[in-house]
Parts: structure tokens; C-alpha cells; sequence
């Protein structure tokens, strides 16, 4: 016999209210906004070579990157991303109809984009992160040695595609149930701000769209152990840390 209190008890779902976000910036960038936007930076992938940044990171000058810690990025950004989703991946398939029924043959695993809601910090530092990441994929209006134009000119791919994104499901009890990481990831898409007198009580907030060249899950639950937090663990589960 059916029991409504037997349904309940047993009914624990998982809450789509309940996760983390986190955007790690291609190593130059990274490397760019610890170091206050400072040109002519050391590549890590080519020894020897340098990598210039391009566009605001520049412009804004060292006083305001002074302020912005690259290192904690991650820290606020997990309480700015409002809303996003767990990638899936399409197994593309070729028909074999040689005799009898059709026979699927796998060859290739597709990944869809992911999109990122994100509130704006009172400093914008979410909105000038991707910004300036988008500036160093595709080089801005801008002049070398005074006369010669970059605009339209791209990056190298592992300059601007070794980022990565990493979305956690959680349980109620800040236990993680899922991690996805997703890696080769960049921007690809930033949506407009809406700027009006007639919204007064919401927030700033802006949308992107990420692409990526793969993912990896992880199913391993693990309570989560945030930068500051004291570490949590017990008999049945490990502890997981997330990072800046």
C-alpha cells in the first residue's frame, strides 16, 4: 500500500539550488593578473619566449589590477555564479546496414557548451576576468611600434584554450556528489548588461558562454572543505578541498 510517509522518507533528490563554480585562467593570464598586467610576461609553455597581454588589462593600470588577487578569484567567484549546468556529450554514431538490422558504430564523443550566470562583484572583477580573457583570444584595434595593426590577429590555441571550469554538485550537507572538470576551456560568448532606471532592488549580472575541448566526472563524495574552513571528515566519507 502506498504510504506518504514512506514516499518522503525515501524521496532525498538532488537539488539543483545546491553547487560550486569555479574558472581557472589560461596560465599567461594568471601569470598576468598576479603580476599587476605587467607586458611582455614569461610563456611557461615556450622557455624563452614572452607573452604579451592585450587590451584592458593594460589600460586599467597597475593601480586597479594592484587590487584584484588572482589567487582568491575562485573564492568569491563560487557565491557570484548563479546558475549554470552539468555538461552532457553526444557519441556520434555511423550505420552499418551491410545485412540484417542496422548496427551503430561509435567513432566520436561531442561536448556541448556551457553556460555561466554570473552576479557582478561591486568592483566587476567576475565581468573584467572574461573580458580580458576574450581580448587575448582574438587581439583588439591596436598598433605595433605606431603603425602596424594586430587587430583580428589570434592567439596561439594553449595561450587562450588551457583554461579550465569545474562544476560541483553538492548535497545539502555540502557533501560532493559530482565533479565536473571541464578542460581546453575558453570563452566564447559574452552577453550584454542591461543598464535601466526601472530595475533598482536586483543585481548586475551577465551571462558566458564557455566551449571545451573535453570533460572528466568524478564521483568520489566527499564532504567539502572551503579555503578557511575547518576540515571536515567522519568514518564513511573523504574530505574534499576545493582550491583557488
Amino acid at each position: 500500500m502506498f504510504s506518504i510517509s514512506q514516499f518522503r522518507s525515501n524521496f532525498r533528490p538532488v537539488r539543483p539550488n545546491m553547487f560550486y563554480a569555479e574558472v581557472d585562467l589560461p596560465p599567461e593570464l594568471r601569470s598576468a593578473f598576479l603580476t599587476k598586467a605587467r607586458t611582455g610576461l614569461t610563456n611557461p609553455n615556450r622557455p624563452g619566449q614572452t607573452f604579451n597581454v592585450e587590451g584592458s588589462v593594460n589600460v586599467s593600470g597597475p593601480d586597479w589590477w594592484n587590487s584584484f588577487d588572482g589567487k582568491t578569484l575562485n573564492d568569491t567567484f563560487r557565491s557570484r555564479c548563479e546558475a549554470t549546468e552539468l555538461p552532457g556529450r553526444t557519441i556520434s554514431t555511423a550505420d552499418d546496414q551491410a545485412y540484417g538490422p542496422t548496427t551503430k558504430y561509435a567513432y566520436e564523443t561531442s561536448y556541448q557548451d556551457v553556460n555561466l550566470q554570473i552576479i557582478c562583484s561591486e568592483d566587476m572583477r567576475e565581468r573584467a576576468m572574461f573580458e580580458v580573457w576574450a581580448e587575448n583570444i582574438i587581439n583588439q584595434t591596436s598598433l605595433k611600434n605606431g603603425n602596424q595593426s594586430r587587430a583580428g590577429l589570434a592567439k596561439y590555441y594553449n595561450q587562450y584554450a588551457s583554461g579550465q571550469v569545474r562544476i560541483i554538485q553538492v548535497s545539502p550537507d555540502r557533501k560532493q556528489l559530482a565533479r565536473y572538470t571541464l578542460y581546453n576551456a575558453y570563452p566564447i560568448q559574452i552577453s550584454p548588461m542591461n543598464l535601466t532606471w526601472e530595475e533598482q532592488n536586483t543585481y548586475q549580472r551577465f551571462s558566458i558562454t564557455m566551449t571545451y575541448r573535453y570533460h572528466i566526472v568524478d564521483f568520489t563524495q566527499g564532504y567539502i572543505n572551503l579555503p578557511g574552513d575547518t576540515p571536515v571528515f567522519n568514518t564513511q566519507q573523504t574530505a574534499v578541498t576545493l582550491t583557488a
